[in-house]
């Protein structure tokens, strides 16, 4: 009996909530994505669709990849980030060579049996190599006074300070990088990842709001030099005019009228209208038929899986055993979240079509196998021990004392 409750104490530890509300979510995902794409599998003599086959074989892997991710002691993920991140640029640099275009954008790798998405596990590597490097920034101290030179300007202030933006300018290249592919929705997506990271690794507001400022400044940068961008948002308002509802507002309207048509309870499994009509009803538009077929009830479930899962990183957030553990669940809430939010406001017309899933819901294995690969990291490092410390960073010669500190020997 000892020996059994000794390793019972020593068993890794295992949050069973987030495990089920995010095995649930995935389970009801190939359930939506059978219902949405099964008309069209039909038309062409499939009877079961091509993407269900692909999402449940996603699933077994995701899930597989996720246990391999917990079973991994949790301080290697600190050390790991930067390597992480350094192979998510590698396999975006891969892409612009070796890349397979479809329908216009070349964003996947194809290895045959089958492609993955590369941009997709950058999301992730976001969240655990920014964890790493505010997990142990310090932060920094004010200058007693002020530079006589621009020499120690250059050294006591500028030069800290743009090492301290080195994770700012890593994680840029990697958004440009991603929206060349083209694919501004998860070049965003990653911007806002990072941008909550940077909240909770503690950036001054000042900081934030530059980087706020500088994002908007960007982003404009990246709608104006594509003509369709720019299209589909001056146009969005008008979606319903005559001339758009048949081609620029075409996806948008036909999701806004079935969610709609959807009411309380829904027209019934399998009796909805959209799956027929929408170019991607599996993919991004999803939750069209969920809310069509199930109505308002049955969008509210599916939803309350995937916030629950963001609800549930959070809490376990608050109550983290480190700094970096707190900010890896954190950073894996804010994706879960952001992206769910952007997904749900796209398809019913709040926002303009921009091509973002629904976590666990849509179809798409590397964004599956890379949540649950994720979400294995965030059950890693719930076993962490170790009691943190603050500390101030200061200048090479300890401004901050007036005096530069000499050794003793």
């Amino acid at each position: 009996m000892d020996r059994f409750e000794s390793a019972i104490e020593k068993a890794r530890p295992f949050d069973p909530i987030l495990f089920l509300l995010a095995l649930a979510a995935t389970l009801v995902g190939i359930v939506a994505i059978w219902d949405s794409g099964y008309a069209r599998a039909a038309a062409v003599g499939q009877v079961v669709p091509r993407e269900v086959l692909s999402q449940f074989f996603a699933t077994i892997a995701a899930v597989f990849v996720g246990g391999l991710c917990w079973l991994v002691r949790g301080d290697f993920w600190k050390r790991a980030g930067a390597l992480l991140f350094v192979l998510g640029i590698v396999g975006l640099a891969l892409v612009k060579v070796f890349g397979k275009e479809v329908n216009g954008a070349q964003r996947w790798i194809d290895l045959g049996p089958f492609m993955f998405q590369p941009s997709e596990f950058v999301k992730a590597a976001t969240v655990v190599y920014l964890a790493g490097v505010f997990a142990d920034r310090k932060p920094l101290a004010a200058l007693k006074r002020r530079p006589r030179h621009w020499g120690e300007a250059l050294d006591h202030v500028w030069v800290p300070r743009l090492r301290r933006a080195w994770p700012l300018l890593v994680v840029g290249l990697a958004v440009v990088m991603i929206e060349m592919e083209p694919d501004l929705a998860t070049a965003m997506v990653v911007a806002a990842i990072a941008g909550v990271m940077f909240f909770l690794g503690g950036v001054s507001g000042k900081s934030l709001a530059m980087l706020a400022g500088g994002l908007v400044v960007v982003a404009g940068w990246m709608v104006v030099t594509e003509p369709y961008r720019m299209e589909r948002i001056l146009n969005h308002g008008d979606r319903w005019a005559a001339g758009n509802v048949g081609s620029i507002g075409y996806q948008t309207t036909q999701s806004e009228a079935a969610m709609a048509q959807g009411g309380l309870l829904g027209v019934g499994l399998g009796q909805g209208r959209a799956k027929h009509t929408l170019p991607a009803p599996t993919t991004d538009f999803v939750m069209t038929t969920v809310a069509e077929e199930t109505g308002f009830l049955g969008t509210v479930v599916v939803l309350g899986l995937v916030g629950g899962v963001s609800w549930r990183l959070l809490w376990l957030s608050r109550r983290g055993p480190t700094r970096h553990s707190r900010l890896v669940l954190g950073g894996a809430a804010a994706w879960v979240g952001v992206q769910a939010c952007t997904n749900i406001v796209m398809g019913n017309g709040t926002a303009p079509p921009i091509g973002v899933p629904m976590p666990f819901v849509s179809a798409g294995g590397s964004s599956l196998v890379a949540l649950w690969a994720l979400l294995g990291i965030c059950q890693s490092v719930l076993s962490v021990k170790g009691k943190e410390e603050e500390t101030v960073e200061v200048g090479r010669d300890r401004w901050r004392y007036r005096r530069t500190r000499l050794s003793r020997a």
